[in-house]
């Protein structure tokens, strides 16, 4: 056996044709194991990821062997090209070769001096599980393997039928009624894209839905990012000739409610990344859609399994009536990290047995990946004057902040400049143009979750090429919680409006976007026959010098004071003015308190 090592996936016909041919011959062939996946993977992360190809060949100059893996750009740590695409991963190779195949590789990458590599998404049943402990100790790494994940899996043969009929799927009758609820227009069906010009159509949106749901959720979908829209629009042009992936779409005439884009390979139909739309979570079109999607598979010949792919959620769990365990491998040079790891696994794992003990452990560690954030970002010095201040506000804070009312003067010109309404799907869109700015997501998850409760409405500063630039909310002003107060306010009066939750991301400060929205947010608010109001800190001057450019003037001022735990508010809400547009002297800072 003849070892080759690649640091490219090469665009040749010939390895194409071998390499899937070897996929074949595995003992559970996988779509992710094919030339398809690790070129789609090579093309969409190459900044990122640095193949490591194995080619091995036997004396015939046959390929008998395909490891495809990748290193960091440090070239330190090793892993499986397509770890985090694939929900299986594995060396490629003749069961009865695959020890001898698997060691050779270790042994190169000894030779390369790779101290570390982790193979995530192994299945537990492949025959490399089996032979990688005895070649790893071979190769002197330390081998440690745990359970990463468990895939529900749905055998079509085993599910009930009765009279020959349909499959008896779980919870049939809210099944009907959800179909029926959503197929009021016109009956619910699928529609599969199956080309690279159909998918290619309506990718976008399946992007957009999938970000906005997970958006809804609490979390940042990984399609936010331009490397794996790249990759599912590759995939989708490479897989398209061999007929292996299919964007489905569950449809009431041309509304669309929900999508999975998953693969038909070797008699198995994946459910790979699903999403839905949000607005009609109460019927459940996730569920409805797997539902019909078995149905669909059970009815046809070809298609002996559905695979949920990875995750526990638990509408899987309804449907599967078999598992199939992937493992997490980590080889190590140093037995130091090793015993470290395991260890560190141990106790995580005695910590989930305790969920009090898991919080306080989660919460221990949040606390000190924030202290190591510091450190890196200001050093020694300032992280001691940080951890200072806020020692010292526990003990002792004093707060003012400034109320402000919009005089109504004339607005200066915002150019190009609109405003936009937010909903899930232009959260979406903001979220995918600032996907590496860590403070602008948290906006974006902060904002999701006040759209889902109601009771405010989200405005979004966007250019002309549709790029926000700032972000704002308006609300009842009477009775509104101010964070800055830790309290409720009253309003001067009934028709007033309270802007708040000002967001400007970083990268495009310091251009007036601040002063263009809050203006023309005030704008809209007045046409409404109500009255712009807003607050800004006493001791954020970028804020105030903002809201002055705007038209707003400052009316009153309050001032929070706390003492050991004990908190009391200076300063009173002015009555009711006359007009929106009256000029009120401010009050002084002294009398405010």
């Amino acid at each position: 056996m003849r070892l080759t090592l690649l640091k490219e996936i090469p665009e040749n016909a010939d390895l194409r044709q071998q390499w899937n041919a070897l996929v074949l011959r595995m003992d559970q062939p996988q779509v992710f194991y094919t030339y398809e996946w690790a070129l789609a993977v090579y093309r969409a992360y190459r900044a990122t990821l640095l193949p490591l190809l194995f080619l091995a060949h036997d004396d015939r100059d046959v390929l008998v062997g395909v490891a495809a893996l990748a290193t960091d750009p440090a070239g330190q740590h090793v892993s499986f090209l397509c770890a985090t695409t694939g929900d299986y991963c594995d060396f490629l190779s003749v069961p009865e070769e695959r020890g001898a195949f698997v060691e050779l590789v270790l042994a190169e990458l000894r030779k390369q001096k790779i101290d570390e590599v982790v193979l995530a998404n192994l299945p537990a049943d492949s025959p490399t599980a089996s032979v990688l402990s005895d070649a790893a100790t071979g190769q002197k790494y330390h081998c440690f393997a745990r359970t990463g994940y468990v895939c529900a899996q749905v055998l079509l043969s085993a599910l009930e039928r009765r009279g020959g009929a349909k499959p008896v799927l779980p919870r049939k009758k809210m099944l009907r009624r959800f179909l029926n609820a959503m197929g009021r227009q016109a009956p619910v069906r699928l529609d599969h894209a199956q080309s690279c010009a159909a998918i290619h159509a309506i990718l976008p949106q399946f992007m957009q839905a999938h970000v906005a749901r997970f958006l809804a959720t609490g979390r940042i979908s990984n399609m936010a990012r331009e490397e794996r829209q790249t990759f599912l629009a590759e995939l989708a042009k490479l897989l398209s000739e061999s007929g292996w992936v299919a964007l489905t779409r569950m449809m009431s005439g041309d509304n669309v409610y929900a999508w999975n884009y998953g693969f038909q390979f070797q008699g198995t139909w994946f459910w790979y990344q699903p999403t839905f739309v949000s607005d009609l979570e109460k019927f459940s079109p996730g569920f409805c859609l797997l539902a019909k999607l078995i149905e669909e598979a059970a009815d046809n010949a070809e298609f002996k399994t559905v695979d949920l792919g990875l995750g526990a959620e638990e509408y899987k769990e309804r449907f599967a009536n078999r598992s199939r365990e992937i493992l997490y491998v980590t080889l190590k040079t140093s037995s130091v990290p090793h015993y470290r790891e395991i260890l560190r696994y141990r106790a995580a794992e005695f910590a989930r047995t305790f969920p009090k003990v898991e919080t306080a452990a989660r919460a221990t560690m949040q606390r000190w990946h924030r202290l190591k954030q510091h450190l890196a970002e200001g050093g020694a010095k300032a992280t001691l004057g940080w951890a200072g201040t806020r020692l010292r506000e526990i003990l002792w804070l004093e707060s003012e902040v400034f109320f402000y009312e919009w005089s109504g003067r004339s607005l200066p010109s915002a150019g190009e400049l609109k405003l936009r309404r937010l909903d899930l799907s232009e959260l979406a869109t903001a979220t995918c143009q600032y996907v590496d700015d860590q403070s602008t997501l948290g906006y974006m998850l902060r904002a999701a979750t006040r759209l889902q409760e109601g009771g405010a409405e989200g405005f979004g500063l966007v250019d002309g090429e549709g790029k926000f630039l700032h972000f704002a909310w308006t609300t009842d002003f009477d009775k509104f919680f101010l964070s800055e107060l830790n309290a409720k306010v009253d309003a001067p009066s009934a028709d007033c409006v309270m802007l708040f939750d000002c967001w400007t991301p970083p990268s495009v400060r310091g251009s007036g976007h601040y002063a263009s929205a809050v203006g023309l947010i005030a704008k809209r608010v007045l046409e409404t026959g109500r009255r712009p109001w807003i607050f800004s800190a006493s001791r954020n001057i970028a804020s105030i010098r903002g809201l002055e450019e705007a038209g707003f003037k400052r009316r009153y001022s309050l001032v929070r004071r706390r003492l050991m735990g004990l908190q009391w508010i200076n300063g009173e809400t002015p009555s009711s003015y006359k007009t929106a547009n009256q000029e009120l002297p401010a009050q002084s800072e002294d009398s405010a308190a």
